[in-house]
């Protein structure tokens, strides 16, 4: 399952296949009942969120969008069905990398940095052995 979209990607709606219902249960919510008082809004408003169409017409506001997205942890384009929920995975950590939020970059970086040193003092020590 794809969790996210690049601004290169086309809009092409995912005709036939309503994401929204599978989401929730995938993310273990059994009823939409039950996701809906974990959102806080109406039952009957989220029950007419996954009968909606794909796209941008599903009639999903953009608050509720997001608020949807972060409490199953995906994107927006899956909430609304514009991406392929069962599209593959981006290969490479470029793909990975760009997914991230500002913090998880900035994590990542670190992380990388700390290895550079660490892969700069291993071959220092070669060096130096030899």
């Amino acid at each position: 399952m794809s969790l996210t979209a690049t601004s290169q990607t086309p809009y092409k709606a995912i005709s036939g296949k309503r994401t929204l219902q599978r989401l929730r249960r995938e993310a273990g919510y059994r009823s939409a009942k039950e996701f809906a008082e974990a959102l806080g809004i109406p039952g009957s408003t989220y029950a007419r969120y996954e009968r909606a169409g794909d796209g941008a017409d599903c009639g999903i506001p953009l608050p509720a969008a997001w608020q949807i997205a972060d409490k199953l942890g995906c994107s927006i384009d899956l909430v609304i069905g514009r991406e392929d929920i069962d599209a593959p995975e981006p290969e490479g950590i470029q793909p990975r990398y760009d997914a991230l939020s500002p913090e998880g970059r900035a994590l990542v970086d670190s992380y990388l940095s700390y290895v550079e040193l660490s892969e700069h003092a291993i071959r220092s020590q070669k060096c130096v052995q030899r």
